[in-house]
């Protein structure tokens, strides 16, 4: 093929360039070759190439001159196929570990090794690996120009002018932009600088308010470089993680990130925290040696390690089989890059409103035209008139309108906590419908807590129960929990909320620990399921802790009471019914015995059980206010995790999930299976959705979605990512969400407070009330003005008002009174509303009947002073100036009347509350005034002074409007007896 031509999009980064070519667009088979332009030339480290936007990212040696690596990328996309299908699979191999054998990577689209099910023996050939002295230091560099850097790919962040292009979209920019040209066509340019003042106006407002909310995200991204312990050249090194590449030897420490996907070698009591990536709560227990089947789900594979995990607790080594762009991860965020968001209510209900409005413009104007011609005006006469009427049919204030209300929402938003990536976010939020919540991180606390104690044979509601002490001591004893014994050990958040328990008992840890210094520790291990520590003093102890069904086979005795007698079988069935009991909390239960002696090797018998103890994670207070104010607000409320069934229902019913109703819980293995409408039906039935894949999360919010609901989805982790981004408003956590959360969710809780998400919710309603009452204030007076426009010009020539006249009422009467009821607080009832139904007008043809006679008594009212003006003067500057002040201060005054529909709400006290809307008021109603106090202004208007006479006339007449509204609405009231929001 022909070489694609390739233009630089950015190479501000030493060592990194994003290439752009329409040319690759949708060519997902140019994939593999992409990834094959390190052989093509030697300062090349990486290219990934992303189909969807037709953008290359590079990462290549800065030594090398930037055309050079160009180059090597162009000939690297212009190969044989054949050839790089080659390349590729000659590398050492980097794929991810899919789902099956029959899974798919990034490069080259062939099967991805089942390392999970395969020999290590035969692992380790393919790789062409040591395990024990891992690779030498040429090797590695030879891998990382092969394979590229060891970091997740992440899409481009906007650049500034494409948030500035995305201001001047929709109709009403369209209208107004139209309407300039038409000014410059007909030689009127201050009419076309005035109309583009506005345009510029709104969409700098925009761009620098979005532009704000994406860099203040994207500073929560970490950036800092993690490192990874490897083995090199025989020699143990701490390298930065970027470097790692297939077949590296790793060596993992509890606490450590798992900086890449790896097949373990061995493993010494290792668990291992997936929250991440899968979404189940527990750590994971992880096995060398264990036969797993090929076909086996992620959540299902000991033998791995994830990119993105964290090992909870032991120790292990293991090799490297995908880093970069072919791992889990990556494949999950690539996932995340699929999806589309659908557009905001408020952007799509604007560009309905705007195409009718564009309509009714252009029929407007080709009924004056026709009949204008009819009558033989002049052609210069007819085009002047048209574009007066073109100015009086755009509502000049309904982009500044919709856009300073949003970015007035995200800036409170902000003060709150929450960071808006899009401004039209702020609305979707009040439009919400269902919010789809992650368990763990987002309704609990991702960490573990003690919630309940059996010491011995009693459940135990003292702290200075004998037997509770006991029990709290061996939990003090044996834990890792700020222990420093030489081994490195970081303790697990088990055994930090073990210590806590003790603590909270009163036990004096650093005190017992000092009276019997642990001697030994034996881990937990395969057939082991318990950790022994041994003790010195002066009264040797050995303490276990583990399964309480394994203890409690090797347990004699029993601490009952405080007493110590022999274990009988009715004994063992009341502590395993207990424990059967604290594990369908669902809790992780574990148990607890001691023997006052050293011996006992690793399998130590005939102890005494000292009791039970069971965790969970904790809840994150605020969670079940926060659900109760949804479900007052009418929103649906649905759980989706990667947790067991049990333990995800718990939640549920503890947050009261249903609302009261019977708890609906679907514990998926085959959703993706299901047809969409099938899926449609139960997500919009179901109350839980538990061991859900990110796969199935996706399908699940886009099954929502398909119903005609506006969805929102919280997240945390890697797992959550495609279904943020495919999610109507994504919300992701910013203290303990992972980089991929936060990169594709449009929200982010800057401190994890789910409460703040409530005042979100009402400023969104808000938002929605109050651009809508604008927008029935804006097209009511600009039907008003049409509408006078029309009766003007068919009256006789040269008497309709002047394109600049109009637009100067635009700008004063619409702007900054439309601003004011946009701007005004949020009505007490906001949240205790159902949200609008799906597909719902935000002008329902009701209020477009009322808005209609509203602006027919305001243009009658300004004809009658229009008339009044010819009589008296003829066609001219003064009877213009009487029309001028008249339309400018009835729609002025009528303003007052849109900030309620109900009447009840509209008594005087009650007109004057909102402070922004009466300074609007003032300074328009000043702004109306200035023409006739400014000669220059003046005569730029067309308009003449205006006498005492004069202008009680028009005064007058501008009153009558205002109170024929609030009398025609309390008449109304008071006869049928229902209330108009």
């Amino acid at each position: 093929m022909t070489g694609p031509i390739l233009s630089i999009a950015h190479a501000a980064a030493p060592g990194r360039v994003r290439l752009k070519s329409d040319d690759l667009r949708g060519r997902a088979d140019l994939v593999a070759r992409a990834s094959a332009a390190p052989d093509h030339h030697p300062g090349i480290l990486s290219a990934v190439l992303r189909p969807v936007t037709g953008s290359l990212v590079v990462h290549f040696d800065p030594a090398h001159a930037l055309d050079e690596i160009v180059e090597g990328v162009r000939r690297a996309l212009s190969a044989d196929p054949a050839t790089a299908a080659e390349r590729v699979a000659s590398a050492p191999a980097c794929a991810s570990a899919g789902a099956s054998n029959t899974a798919r990577t990034e490069r080259g689209d062939r099967p991805a090794p089942a390392w999970h099910a395969r020999d290590i023996a035969e692992i380790v050939a393919e790789l062409a690996s040591d395990v024990e002295h891992g690779l030498s230091s040429d090797e590695a560099l030879r891998r990382l120009r092969a394979h590229g850097a060891n970091v997740m790919p992440r899409e481009e962040r906007p650049s500034s002018l494409s948030i500035l292009l995305r201001q001047f979209r929709g109709l009403p920019v369209m209208m107004l932009l139209g309407s300039s040209v038409v000014s410059l066509g007909s030689r009127n340019v201050a009419d076309a600088i005035a109309t583009l003042a506005v345009v510029v106006g709104n969409g700098v407002l925009g761009f620098v308010t979005e532009g704000q909310a994406e860099r203040r995200i994207h500073d929560l991204m970490d950036t800092s470089r993690t490192s990874a312990r490897v083995m090199r050249d025989g020699v143990e090194r701490l390298i930065a993680a970027g470097e790692l590449v297939p077949g590296d030897l790793l060596m993992l420490a509890p606490g450590h990130q798992v900086p890449a996907d790896c097949r373990l070698l061995s493993a010494r009591a290792l668990s291992v925290d997936e929250s991440a990536l899968t979404g189940e709560s527990l750590p994971v227990e992880k096995h060398a040696d264990l036969r797993v089947d090929a076909a086996a789900p992620i959540g299902s594979r000991p033998t791995m390690l994830f990119a993105g995990t964290i090992v909870s607790e032991g120790d292990a080594s293991a090799l490297v089989v995908a880093t970069g762009a072919a791992t889990e991860a990556a494949r999950i965020q690539l996932l995340s890059a699929t999806p589309s968001r659908p557009q905001a209510p408020v952007e799509a209900e604007l560009e309905r409103l705007g195409s009718r409005l564009a309509t009714a413009s252009l029929v407007a104007c080709g009924v004056f035209a026709g009949v204008g011609l009819l009558r033989g005006y002049p052609l210069g006469t007819i085009l002047k008139d048209a574009l007066a009427l073109a100015v009086a049919a755009v509502p000049e204030g309904l982009p500044v309108v919709a856009t300073s209300t949003l970015s007035s929402g995200l800036k409170r938003m902000e003060e709150r906590g929450i960071l808006i990536r899009d401004l039209a976010v702020v609305e979707s939020m009040g439009a919400l419908q269902t919010i789809c919540l992650d368990k763990t991180g987002t309704l609990t606390q991702n960490r573990m807590e003690v919630v309940e104690a059996v010491a011995g044979l009693t459940d135990v509601a003292c702290d200075d129960c004998g037997a509770l002490q006991a029990l709290a001591e061996v939990a003090a004893l044996n834990n890792d929990a700020g222990v420093d014994d030489g081994r490195g050990v970081i303790a697990s958040p088990t055994e930090h909320a073990l210590l806590a328990f003790a603590e909270g008992l009163g036990i004096d840890v650093a005190g017992i620990r000092a009276e019997r210094p642990r001697r030994e520790t034996v881990e937990r291990g395969i057939g082991r399921p318990w950790m022994t520590t041994r003790h010195g003093g002066e009264a040797p102890l050995t303490a276990v802790k583990g399964a309480p069904e394994a203890l409690l086979a090797r347990s004699t005795q029993v601490l009952d009471g405080g007493v110590v007698r022999p274990l009988t079988e009715d004994d063992r069935a009341a502590l395993l019914a207990a424990n059967d009991r604290l594990a369908s909390r669902p809790a992780r239960v574990l148990g607890f015995a001691r023997r006052d002696d050293h011996d006992g090797g690793d399998a130590p018998d005939g102890l005494t059980f000292l009791g039970l103890v069971a965790m969970v994670d904790p809840i994150r207070p605020g969670a079940a206010d926060f659900i109760k104010s949804l479900h007052a607000a009418g929103i649906e409320t649905v759980l989706i995790t990667g947790d067991q069934a049990a333990t995800a229902a718990a939640t549920a019913r503890a947050l009261n999930l249903s609302n009261g109703a019977p708890l609906k819980v679907i514990d998926s293995a085959n959703l993706t299976e299901m047809s969409q409408e099938l899926l449609a039906g139960l997500a919009g039935e179901t109350h839980v959705f538990a061991r859900v894949s990110s796969h199935e999360k996706l399908a699940i919010v886009k099954a929502l979605q398909a119903s005609g609901r506006v969805v929102a989805m919280t997240g945390d982790g890697v797992n959550d990512g495609p279904a943020l981004n495919a999610a109507n408003i994504g919300i992701a956590m910013g203290e303990s969400g992972t980089d991929l959360a936060r990169d594709v969710a449009n929200v982010v809780i800057r401190d994890d407070e789910l409460g703040t998400l409530i005042e979100a919710i009402a400023q969104g309603r808000a938002i929605y009330r109050n651009i809508r009452r604008s927008l029935e204030f804006l097209i009511t007076t600009n039907m008003s003005e049409i509408a006078v426009s029309i009766v003007e010009a068919l009256h006789g020539p040269g008497e309709i008002e002047t394109p600049m006249e109009l637009l100067w009422i635009n700008l004063t009467t619409d702007v900054f009174p439309g601003l004011g009821l946009a701007l005004a607080d949020p009505d007490p009832d906001v949240m205790e509303q159902a949200p609008r139904a799906p597909g719902e007008s935000i002008i329902p043809g009701s209020d477009l009947q009322r808005m209609g006679r509203d602006s027919a008594v305001i243009a009658a009212s300004a004809l009658a002073s229009h008339f009044t003006g010819l009589v008296r003067y003829g066609p001219g500057p003064q009877t213009r100036g009487m029309t001028f002040l008249t339309l400018s201060l009835a729609q002025l005054l009528y303003t007052l009347v849109c900030q309620r529909r109900d009447p009840r709400q509209l008594h005087p006290e009650k007109l004057l509350e909102n402070k922004t809307l009466d300074l609007a008021i003032l300074g328009s109603s000043a702004l109306a005034v200035a023409p006739f106090l400014i000669g220059p202004l003046r005569r730029l208007l067309g308009i003449a002074p205006l006498s005492g006479f004069d202008t009680a006339v028009a005064t007058g007449a501008a009153l009558v409007p205002f109170a024929s509204v609030l009398a025609r609405r309390g008449i109304a009231f008071q006869i049928e007896g229902k209330e108009v929001d």
